[in-house]
This record gives structure tokens, sequence and C-alpha cells, in this order.
């Protein structure tokens, strides 16, 4: 599976589009509703995509490296 569930409705990412991965403040408030369009309940880390787009998740930081991780060393 190349995409990554930010655990919200209807919410993923390509793994192939992912940036970075960040823990979430509230200052990054504005970049978020800017991409998604709202701030949902329970965010605790920030995905960056190449385009500059901030989607808020509810997984752990932690989570959502290991995730990526493992999708890049599969492709390598």
């Amino acid at each position: 599976m190349d995409v990554l569930w930010l655990g919200y409705d209807g919410l993923t990412v390509r793994y192939a589009d992912i940036a970075a991965i960040m823990y979430y403040h509230p200052s990054l408030d504005a970049r978020i509703i800017g991409a998604y369009g709202r701030v949902p309940a329970n965010v605790r880390a920030i995905v960056v995509t190449g385009d500059g787009s901030y989607f808020p998740s509810s997984w752990s930081i932690d989570h959502l490296r290991q995730r990526w991780y493992d999708w890049r060393g599969a492709r390598a």
C-alpha cells in the first residue's frame, strides 16, 4: 500500500509525497486549515508534503515515522 492514513476519515497522503513528519504545535493551525480546511480534535503530529501542505494526524509521531521508514525500506 502506497498511502498513509492519517487517522481521520478520508485523510490519506501518498508515502512518496511526504517531505517531513513533525510534532503538532498550535502555531501550525493556519497551515493545517489551508490544506485540510479545519484543525480536527486530537492532532498529535503533522505530515508535510513536497508541495508544502501541512496535514494533521491523530497518530503519534513515532508511529508515523516508523510507517514511513518501513515503506522507504521496502522500496530500496
